[in-house]
């Protein structure tokens, strides 16, 4: 195998887990975190040819040295994100609202538009984004707003980029470090309760989020589409 993939936001939880996968198929792997000590720790936990720099992905000039760093590549696929907008529409604050879409859809944005010139013509962008845009759940009009834009962007560009292949990867809730926060028991007790109401009956792992992402990179018949890896919650 001789491709190369981007994984922008691949330090930890499920871009780590893209990352460690897609390395053990046989793709080359350029990851980004925000420290250079982060992509160290990332990369002892990666078999096979890998490397990573430092990227703000909110700062144009932090893209731009990131993408003249990378070299030309096959695959880009957009994990990361920043500070999420939630709460009832009535008390969310436009200041947090904006934050969310400076951070993950302009930094989606930068990245997309500066990594097109090292990016193989008929390669791949996966952009991450959430239910939350397509499921109506209360409370998350924040969120919704933003991953929606990334997927109307997305759609846009699979055609306009054509032949590059463009899709959307769109994980349930997932065991990440984002819940870290909680102590275990707590962790245990939440995860149940909402894996109670997914038809799988459980949350999701991060390898199984990096499978689907594999299969995106894989297909090359695969274009404009949204993957559901959330263990059927978008059905309720």
């Amino acid at each position: 195998m001789n491709e190369t993939v981007v994984i922008v936001g691949a330090t930890s939880g499920m871009g780590l887990a893209c990352a460690r996968r897609l390395a053990g198929a046989g793709y080359r792997i350029i990851i980004s975190g925000r420290s250079q000590n982060s992509i160290d720790r990332a990369l002892e936990q990666i078999n096979g040819e890998t490397s990573g720099f430092p990227l703000d992905f909110t700062d144009t000039e932090s893209v731009r040295v990131f993408f003249s760093r990378t070299g030309s590549f096959d695959h880009m696929a957009l994990v990361g994100s920043g500070q999420a907008a939630w709460g009832p529409f009535g008390d969310l604050k436009l200041d947090a609202l904006k934050v969310a879409f400076d951070q993950k859809f302009y930094g989606f944005f930068l990245c997309a538009r500066a990594g097109l010139s090292q990016l193989r013509k008929d390669g791949s962008i996966t952009f991450f984004t959430g239910g939350a845009c397509r499921s109506a759940i209360p409370n998350t009009s924040g969120v919704a707003a933003v991953n929606g834009a990334i997927q109307a962007m997305a759609f846009t560009l699979a055609k306009e980029l054509a032949p590059t292949r463009v899709n959307i990867l769109s994980p349930g809730l997932v065991d990440t470090p984002m819940y870290d926060w909680m102590t275990l028991d707590e962790k245990q007790q939440f995860f149940q309760k909402m894996g109670d109401h997914v038809p799988v009956g459980r949350v999701g792992q991060p390898d199984e989020i990096a499978e689907a992402l594999l299969f995106l990179v894989r297909n090359n018949f695969t274009t404009g589409a949204i993957l559901d890896v959330d263990g059927g919650n978008r059905l309720h």
